[in-house]
């Protein structure tokens, strides 16, 4: 067992943040005591990996891990721009110059880290703001290098410093952040033995002169900010990655809604463009899905990529609807899902560090994200096209309540809608799912219950429409005082069982749709809201229901699509 003393940072409001200084760089931020200590552990864990990873000594995986509260310091942590950091005992140890080489080293590492997130990034994401309360990554590089000059300046007189520093604002970020590197090492090892052991309480540059320093503290800091920033710029980068796939999702769930009302019929036998049907335009565009998936696959995996498609892309999109024109719609339909899910999943799972790296292969550059923006618009395109082709045979479609169509394209949409959803729900960091406001008053959690609730309402209709009757279900008066009344009875309720209970309404909804014959889509009942309604329109409040909140979601996260 490896037993670790953890010292404590805790502002006045309860913040906290844990130190483990036997792990250079190895700290725990959260809202409060408990939340911090509750995270070391897994911290430690991934402490040792980060050691291992850089060809460091670091215990066994499986080595059980013993943590003790060496001391606490009330006031003092680096939670705000200014704050007084705490001396903890270790940090009065004398450093020696072997030792400093040491975590020389280490600050490589993390360099290096750093550089691996931020280096192939264009301007736009260095300068891109999740939020009015975020630094751009091109701030927070800029941030980096300045707090590590400010962190030299507290061990040695001003007039001692580099002269590189005095003139280093006009800088590009990456030549500023090596500069400062190389300047504050070569500055550091020509620390005499009295400035490598004592303590120091500088006045300049600061707002609090009675706040102690020793190089060990220095060099802590060096390694702790580096590394705190650095995993705040790939919270910033896995954000924008979610905002990239948001988008695609949101173009997919529009491509899907325009064939609502459109039986099987008009989207397999009539031509749409240069004689594609609609069925041939899905399966064209499950197949360059695919082609993307197995593409980036391949230079993530550090292959050569087949560029073949690309370079003789008619002949490519010829060779894909010929392949599928034998095969039935839900075929295409279940590929098309298919083929999309596969590669969404990937690109979530693939580490933030490749997802942004920019490649060139037989000269073309390439980007995961521009990759992302050719799909979409490509879906954009198709809906567009299938939008003027409606409008020019005059299908613009029957009022909602009467619609009928192909079920297998509204089992296909609704699972897009959905995926638009979670898609925009994935916006919302899970520290606020249950606190952030998102729609009104409303919390995430508020929300996912809501749409459970008009799905259950949903549910009960179907199944008395899947037995041939008029849906027996409460007339909903006053739509606003129901929602309250119901948001109000799972007030009290946990995440987990409201997400749980959204997802369990959503599989109900489908099972008694997939009991419903496609004959039996446009029968007409009378309804408590409408004289009359087809199984099919029923289902499709809840495919625009979940639209509808999906754009709340993104509006509220402030999320304006790039390109739009």
């Amino acid at each position: 067992m490896t037993r670790y003393a953890v010292y404590l940072e805790i502002a006045e409001d309860g913040r906290c943040m844990a130190h483990v200084p036997d792990l250079p760089g190895c700290i725990v931020r959260a809202p409060d005591r408990e939340e911090t200590l509750r995270q070391v552990p897994e911290a430690i864990r991934e402490a040792h990996a980060w050691f291992r990873q850089h060809g460091e000594p670091a215990p066994a995986e499986e080595e059980p891990i013993e943590i003790e509260i060496a001391a606490e310091s009330v006031g003092f942590g680096p939670f705000d721009p200014g704050d007084a950091t705490a001396l903890f005992p270790p940090d009065r140890e004398p450093l020696t110059p072997d030792e400093m080489e040491r975590i020389f080293r280490l600050m490589a590492h993390t360099r290096a880290d750093l550089l691996a997130l931020v280096r192939h990034l264009p301007d736009d994401f260095l300068d891109w703001q999740p939020d009015e309360r975020t630094f751009s990554i091109r701030l927070l590089l800029r941030h980096i290098g300045n707090a590590e000059e400010w962190y030299v300046s507290r061990l040695v007189p001003p007039e001692t410093l580099p002269p590189e520093w005095r003139q280093d604002e006009g800088m590009p970020v990456f030549e500023f952040l090596e500069m400062e590197r190389r300047t504050a090492i070569a500055r550091l090892r020509q620390l005499t033995q009295a400035e490598r052991t004592g303590v120091f309480y500088p006045t300049h540059w600061t707002r609090h002169p009675e706040e102690p320093w020793t190089a060990r503290k220095v060099l802590r800091r060096f390694l702790e900010h580096e590394r705190e920033h650095t995993a705040q710029i790939r919270k910033i980068l896995d954000l924008r990655r979610r905002h990239l796939l948001s988008r695609l999702a949101s173009e997919r769930a529009r491509l899907l809604g325009r064939l609502m009302g459109l039986d099987e019929d008009m989207l397999t036998q009539m031509p749409v463009l240069d004689g594609w049907t609609i069925r041939d335009i899905l399966a064209h565009i499950a197949a360059w899905d695919r082609w993307e998936y197995q593409t980036m696959r391949r230079m993530a995996e550090g292959e050569s990529p087949d560029f073949a498609a690309v370079q003789d892309v008619d002949r490519f999109n010829a060779a894909v609807v010929a392949a599928w024109r034998g095969r039935t719609l839900g075929e295409v339909l279940a590929e098309l899902e298919d083929a999309r899910a596969t590669w969404v999943a990937w690109l979530q799972a693939l580490p933030v560090e490749e997802f942004f790296q920019r490649r060139r292969y037989d000269n073309y550059d390439w980007s995961f994200p521009d990759c992302l923006r050719v799909q979409w618009e490509h879906d954009t395109e198709h809906a567009e096209q299938i939008t003027a082709w409606r409008e020019t045979r005059g299908l613009k479609g029957e009022p909602w309540s009467t619609q009928t169509g192909s079920k297998e394209v509204l089992l296909a949409a609704l699972a897009a809608a959905r995926e638009e959803l979670l898609a925009a729900a994935a916006l919302v960091p899970p520290e606020e799912h249950t606190s952030r406001r998102v729609c009104g008053e409303w919390t995430l959690k508020d929300v996912l219950g809501h749409i459970a609730d008009w799905e259950w309402l949903g549910v009960e209709g179907l199944r008395h429409m899947a037995a041939g009757q008029p849906p027996q279900v409460e007339p909903v008066e006053d739509v606003d005082a129901w929602n309250r009344a119901h948001a109000e009875a799972r007030r009290e309720q946990p995440w987990d069982e409201v997400w749980a209970d959204f997802h369990a309404a959503r599989r109900a909804l489908l099972a008694v749709l997939e009991g419903i014959d496609q004959a039996d889509m446009g029968r007409l009942f009378s309804t408590p809201w409408v004289d009359q309604c087809t199984p099919y329109a029923w289902a499709f409040i809840h495919l625009a229901h979940d639209r509808e909140h999906a754009e709340d979601l993104r509006k509220a996260c402030g999320v304006e699509f790039i390109g739009n």
